[in-house]
C-alpha cells in the first residue's frame, strides 16, 4: 500500500513539475500593411506541435520552455523564426515573397500555379501600376515583361498606348491583344479603368496560355485582375497624388525672328541669282521682298538688314516669338483614391472611389476621369457562392486635331516663323501668316472646342456551386455598356471654320456588349498526381449605334451647340452587330510535381465570316519537365528549381468588320436627280479567321536561390492573313478582302531578377529583361505593294522602309543628291538615267540631282531589333529606392515633322530648324543642308533617307523614393501604414532622335502628335 502510494505521489510531482515549464504564448500575426492574418501556422520548431491563427490573426500555444523558437509561415508570405526568450506575448508582421506570389496565377477561365503552367505568361503585380502618373495602366507596363512592347505615339492625356505581344500578327485587321477585365473580355477601351483598382495583370503571350479565348487571342491576351475584398477587420486607404508635367524634350531648336528674316533674304538672293540677275539686283530683290516672304518686319526699323543679308549690328528686335513658349505648358496631375475594403467568413467587399486630372501640356488638351468600384462576395451556403463585380467610370477629354492640319496647335508651333506675333498692336489675336494663314494656335485654343465625354458601366456577376469536392460550376454574365459623345466647334470667324460662317458637328456613340459563360470544372488528386478537366459554353453579343449631325452658319459667335447654327449638314445614322457562340474544354494532368501536360479545345462560330466558315476549331497542347525535382539533381544544391517546358496550339484573330463577308450596298446615290444605292463591297462567303499558330519552348530556373532566370524561344505564324484582293476594273469595285496571305514572327526572350540581399532591416534586388523579335511576311496575293514610307514584299518585314538614298547635297551648286541605285528592282531595266554622274563626295557611286531618277531601296525595319527594361530596388528599413529604365535599340523613324522644318524654301515664310542655317552657299560648299532658295523646285525635302533616323533610346522610365512611417509611430496614431514618396516619371532620355521623342508609332512615321511627357508627383498614402 506505501508504494502505491509513495507511487501515485511521484506521479503528481512529475505532472506538476512538467505543468510548471509549460508556458503559454499569444500573439497577433499580421502582413506589412498591419492586415490580420488568418490561417497562418504557428509551429514550435523542430516538431508538429502548433495552432493555427483565427480570423483576426489571434494565437495561443502551450510551450515547454523559454528557450523555444516559433515558426510563422503562410502562402504567398516569406517564413519567420522567432526566438521566445522569456515573452509570454510574440506578435508578428509577415512580409509578402513575391517569388512564392507568382506561384499563383490568374489564367484563362480560372488560376494555375506557376509550377504547373506549362504556357508562356508573366504577371505584374500593382506595386508596378499603382500610384504611377499615367491616365491608363498599360503605360505602366512599358520594360517590366518580356516579349510585350508598348509604345505611346501621343502625349495627349488619355491617350491609349500602343501595345503588342510577340510582335505583328496582321497585315490589315488589329494586331492589339484581347483585354479581360475579372474573366470578362472588354468591348472597349481600357483607359476608363483606374490603375489603382488593379490587383495585378497577366500577360499570356503563347497559345497554350491564350489559346482557351479561340478567334480573339492572336495577338496574346492581357488578362486585368481588380482588388478584393479580404476577411478580416475593415480597412479604409486613402492616396493622393499631386504632380507636374512637361513635354519629355525640347526637341530640335526651331530659328528665331533674326535668323528666319536673314535666311529668308538669303533665299530671295538665290533665286535671283538663279533667274540671272547681277549680285547687286539681287541683294535689291531680297531687300525689297523679304518682309513679304517672312509676313512681319520684326524689327525696330525699315531696313534692318545688309547688303549680305545680316542684321545690321544694333538693330533693335520687337517680334521674336517662341510659338513652342506660347502652346505649351506645364501640366498638373492630380490623382486621389480612397478604397474601403473588408467581410467575414461569408461576405467580403471591395469598394473604390478614384479622382485623375491631367491638365495637359498643350492647350485646349486636358483629361478628367471619375470612377467606381464594387466588388461583392457572399458565401450563400456550404456550397453556394454569388458575387458581383462592377465597374462605373465617366471621362471628359479636351483632344484638338492632329496631323498636319492647321488647327493642330503642335504643327502650327513648329511652322509660324518667330516674326509672326500672337497679337497685333490693338491686342487683339493676330490672324495672319505665311505658313498657315488664318490659324493662330492660341486664338483656336480660345474660339474652338473639341470636347468629347465617355460614360462606362461593367456589371459582371457570378454563382459557383461547389457541386461535390471534385465538381465545380460557375455561370458568369456580364455587361459593358458605354456611350461617347462628342462635340467639335469650328468658330466662324477664323481657322477651319470661316469658310461656312462657323462648324459644328456632333456625334453619340452607344456600344453594348454581352456575356454569358458556363463552365464546369472536374478535379481529383492523390498523393502523387492531379487531373483536372474544364468544360464551357460561352455566348457573346455586341450591338453597336451612331448618331451624328453638323451645322454651319453662326449667327452669333461663342455658342458651339448645333441649335446656333442656320445650315444643318447631311445628318447620319447606322447600327451594327455582332454575335459568336463557342464550346470550350481543357485537361491538365500533373505527376509527381515532376510532369505536367495540359490541352485545350476551342470551337468558336461568329457571325462576322463567310457562310462557308462560320465555325473554327482552335487547339493547344503544352508540357512541362520539373527537372529539380528529379532523385538525380539532389545533389545539385545551387539548382534551387529547374523547369523545362514547350507548347504548341492555335488561336484566331476575328478583329474585322460585322459585315466584311457581305455584298454590300451603300447608299447617296444620285441617278439623274433621283436617290439611289450603289454596290460597296462583293461578297465572299469564304471569308474566316486569320489563324495563329504558336510554337513556344522555354525554360525556368531558381539558382543558387536567389537567382530567376527564364530563357524563351517562340515561333508564332499567321495563316490566312485578311487582306484586299486586288480586282480588275471591269468587276466595278477595286478590291475584295481575302485570306490569302501569312506572316510568322520569331525571337528570343530572357529574364532574370537577383535577390543581392534580404533581411529584416535591408533588402535590395536587381531585374533584367531583354526581347528580340523578327517579323517576316511569307505570302502575299501580289508580289509587292508600295504604301508611303514601306515596301510590304515577301520575305521582308512589315514595316520595311523603302524610300529613296540620300547622298548628300553636290558641292558645286548646292542641289540635293541622291544614288542612282539603278540596279535595284524599283523599276524595270538597270541602265543609269541622263541625270546620272559620279558622286562628287567621292564615294564612288553614281547620284542625281533628279530625284524622279533615283531608285528606291530597302532601308532597314520600324521596329526595334532589341528592347527590355532593367529595375533596381533597395530598402532600408523603412525607406525605399526604385527605379526602371527601358531600351529600344535598333529600331528607324521616319521624321515627317523634321521635313516641314527643313524645306529648302519650297515652303516660303514657314519657320525652319536651326540646322537649316547650314544651307550650301559658295562660302559653305561642304554641308548636308542643300541650297535655300525661295520657291525651291529642287525636291530636296521630298521622301528620302535624308529624314530616316535611329530611332533607339534609353529611357529612365520611373524613380521612386518613399519613406513608410514605423510601426511604433503608426501605433500611436492608430494607424496601420503610411507612406509618402516622391516620383518621376520619363526624366531623362538618351537618344540621337532629333525631334521631341523617340517612342512614337509602331510604323515608324511621326504624325505631328503631342510629344511624349515627363512627370514629378508627390504623393501620400495612409491606411486606417
Amino acid at each position: 500500500m506505501k508504494k502505491i502510494l509513495w507511487g501515485l505521489l511521484l506521479n503528481i510531482l512529475m505532472v506538476c513539475s512538467v505543468s510548471a515549464q509549460q508556458i503559454r504564448i499569444e500573439g497577433k500575426v499580421q502582413d506589412e500593411n498591419q492586415e490580420e492574418l488568418p490561417g497562418v501556422s504557428v509551429l514550435i520548431e523542430g516538431t508538429k506541435v502548433g495552432t493555427v491563427t483565427d480570423l483576426n490573426g489571434n494565437y495561443s500555444l502551450a510551450v515547454p520552455d523559454h528557450y523555444v523558437n516559433l515558426v510563422f509561415s503562410f502562402i504567398g508570405m516569406k517564413k519567420s523564426v522567432e526566438s521566445v526568450e522569456g515573452r509570454t506575448k510574440v506578435d508578428v508582421t509577415l512580409y509578402s515573397d513575391a517569388q512564392q506570389l507568382e506561384e499563383v496565377m490568374v489564367v484563362a477561365y480560372g488560376t494555375s500555379s506557376k509550377e504547373a503552367f506549362t504556357g508562356a505568361a508573366e504577371v505584374v503585380d500593382n506595386t508596378i501600376i499603382e500610384n504611377r502618373p499615367v491616365s491608363s495602366f498599360e503605360k505602366a507596363l512599358q520594360g517590366t515583361t518580356p516579349g510585350l512592347m508598348v509604345s505611346s505615339s501621343s502625349g495627349q492625356p488619355g491617350a491609349n498606348a500602343a501595345i503588342r505581344i510577340r510582335g505583328i500578327g496582321s497585315l490589315s485587321a488589329t494586331s492589339a491583344p484581347l483585354y479581360v477585365l475579372d474573366g470578362v473580355p472588354l468591348a472597349g477601351g481600357i483607359s476608363d479603368i483606374n490603375p489603382n483598382d488593379i490587383e495585378s495583370i497577366t500577360v499570356l503571350k503563347d497559345a497554350s496560355a491564350s489559346s482557351l479565348y479561340g478567334s480573339r487571342a492572336a495577338n496574346g491576351v492581357i488578362l486585368i485582375n481588380t482588388k478584393q475584398g479580404k476577411k478580416g477587420t475593415t480597412r479604409i486607404s486613402f492616396s493622393t497624388q499631386f504632380g507636374a508635367a512637361n513635354r519629355v524634350s525640347d526637341g530640335y531648336p526651331l530659328m528665331n525672328s533674326s535668323q528666319i528674316y536673314e535666311h529668308s533674304w538669303m533665299g530671295l538672293y538665290n533665286q535671283a541669282i538663279l533667274d540671272g540677275k547681277s549680285k547687286a539686283e539681287s541683294q535689291d530683290f531680297a531687300h525689297d521682298n523679304v518682309e513679304g516672304i517672312v509676313g512681319f518686319n520684326p524689327f525696330a526699323v525699315d531696313s534692318p538688314l545688309d547688303d549680305n543679308g545680316k542684321v545690321i549690328p544694333g538693330t533693335v528686335v520687337n517680334t521674336n516669338t517662341d510659338w513652342r513658349d506660347e502652346i505649351y505648358k506645364t501640366g498638373l496631375i492630380q490623382n486621389h483614391n480612397l478604397s474601403v475594403s473588408g467581410g467575414n467568413d461569408k461576405t467580403t467587399v471591395f469598394l473604390s472611389l478614384g479622382y485623375f486630372n491631367d491638365t495637359g501640356t498643350v492647350l485646349s488638351s486636358n483629361f478628367t476621369r471619375y470612377t467606381n468600384k464594387i466588388n461583392v462576395t457572399h458565401k450563400i451556403n456550404d456550397f453556394l457562392t454569388a458575387g458581383v463585380k462592377t465597374h462605373i467610370s465617366f471621362s471628359e477629354t479636351n483632344a484638338p486635331p492632329n496631323g498636319s492640319a492647321g488647327s493642330n496647335p503642335v504643327r502650327s508651333a513648329e511652322v509660324i516663323n518667330a516674326a509672326s506675333p500672337v497679337y497685333d498692336g490693338d491686342g487683339n489675336f493676330n490672324w495672319e501668316n505665311n505658313a498657315v494663314f488664318d490659324y493662330n494656335p492660341v486664338g483656336l485654343s480660345v474660339l474652338d472646342e473639341y470636347r468629347y465625354k465617355t460614360k462606362r458601366s461593367l456589371v459582371n456577376a457570378y454563382l459557383e456551386a461547389a457541386i461535390s469536392p471534385s465538381f465545380k460550376f460557375r455561370t458568369t454574365g456580364s455587361i459593358d455598356h458605354s456611350n461617347d459623345e462628342g462635340l467639335n466647334h469650328f468658330n466662324p470667324e477664323h481657322g477651319d471654320g470661316a469658310g461656312v460662317n462657323g462648324r459644328s458637328s456632333s456625334s453619340q456613340a452607344n456600344n453594348m456588349s454581352w456575356n454569358i459563360s458556363n463552365i464546369l470544372t472536374y478535379s481529383k488528386s492523390n498523393n502523387l498526381s492531379y487531373f483536372e478537366v474544364l468544360a464551357g459554353q460561352e455566348a457573346i453579343g455586341e450591338d453597336y449605334s451612331v448618331l451624328s449631325a453638323e451645322v454651319t452658319d453662326f449667327s452669333v459667335p461663342g455658342y458651339s451647340d448645333l441649335v446656333w447654327g442656320a445650315k444643318p449638314e447631311s445628318p447620319g445614322s447606322y447600327t451594327s452587330s455582332w454575335r459568336m457562340l463557342s464550346f470550350l474544354g481543357q485537361a491538365k494532368y500533373e505527376y509527381d510535381n515532376r510532369y505536367y501536360f495540359s490541352g485545350s479545345l476551342r470551337n468558336d462560330g461568329s457571325s462576322r465570316f463567310g457562310k462557308e466558315n462560320k465555325y473554327g476549331l482552335f487547339y493547344s497542347l503544352g508540357a512541362s519537365w520539373r527537372i529539380s525535382q528529379e532523385q538525380w539533381m539532389s545533389a545539385s544544391t545551387w539548382v534551387s528549381d529547374l523547369k523545362l517546358r514547350a507548347s504548341y496550339g492555335t488561336s484566331g484573330n476575328n478583329s474585322i468588320g460585322n459585315y466584311a463577308s457581305l455584298g454590300l450596298y451603300g447608299s447617296g446615290a444620285n441617278y439623274g436627280g433621283n436617290p439611289g444605292i450603289t454596290p460597296v463591297q462583293l461578297a465572299n462567303p469564304s471569308l474566316s479567321w486569320e489563324k495563329i499558330s504558336s510554337l513556344n519552348v522555354g525554360v525556368e530556373a531558381l539558382l543558387f536561390d536567389k537567382l530567376n532566370v527564364t530563357v524563351e524561344y517562340y515561333d508564332r505564324k499567321s495563316d490566312d492573313l485578311l487582306f484586299s484582293q486586288p480586282l480588275s476594273a471591269g468587276m466595278g469595285l477595286s478590291s475584295i478582302l481575302t485570306n490569302l496571305g501569312s506572316m510568322v514572327n520569331t525571337g528570343w526572350e530572357g529574364a532574370l531578377s537577383y535577390q543581392i540581399v534580404n533581411n529584416s532591416n535591408f533588402s535590395s534586388s536587381v531585374g533584367f529583361n531583354v526581347s528580340t523579335n523578327q517579323n517576316e511576311i511569307l505570302k502575299m496575293t501580289t508580289e509587292s505593294i508600295v504604301t508611303g514610307t514601306k515596301l510590304i514584299e515577301v520575305g521582308a518585314s512589315v514595316y520595311q522602309f523603302y524610300m529613296r538614298e540620300w547622298a548628300g547635297v553636290n558641292p558645286d551648286n548646292g542641289m540635293p543628291m541622291w544614288y542612282v541605285n539603278a540596279e535595284s528592282d524599283d523599276v524595270e531595266g538597270s541602265d543609269s538615267p541622263a541625270s546620272a554622274f559620279m558622286d562628287p563626295l567621292g564615294t564612288g557611286r553614281e547620284v542625281t540631282s533628279d530625284y524622279a531618277d533615283a531608285e528606291r531601296l530597302r532601308l532597314g525595319n520600324a521596329l526595334p531589333k532589341v528592347f527590355g527594361g532593367v529595375n533596381y530596388s533597395i530598402n532600408y528599413k523603412g525607406l525605399d529606392l526604385s527605379f526602371y529604365f527601358y531600351y529600344s535599340l535598333g529600331g528607324k523613324v521616319y521624321n515627317v515633322d523634321y521635313t516641314y522644318n527643313m524645306h529648302d524654301g519650297t515652303a516660303p515664310g514657314t519657320n525652319l530648324a536651326q540646322e537649316a542655317i547650314h544651307a550650301w552657299s559658295p562660302n559653305n560648299r561642304y554641308t548636308d543642308v542643300p541650297r535655300y532658295v525661295i520657291n525651291n523646285t529642287d525636291q530636296g525635302n521630298e521622301m528620302s533617307s535624308r529624314f530616316l533616323e535611329d530611332a533607339s533610346y534609353v529611357r529612365l522610365k520611373n524613380i521612386t523614393l518613399a519613406y513608410n512611417l514605423p510601426q511604433a509611430w503608426l501605433g500611436r496614431m492608430g494607424l496601420q501604414g503610411v507612406r509618402a514618396y516622391v516620383s518621376g516619371e520619363n526624366l531623362w532620355t538618351l537618344s540621337k532622335f532629333k525631334g521631341f521623342d523617340p517612342e512614337g508609332a509602331l510604323n515608324g512615321t511621326t504624325n505631328n502628335n503631342i510629344p511624349g511627357v515627363k512627370v514629378v508627383t508627390v504623393g501620400l498614402k495612409v491606411d486606417l
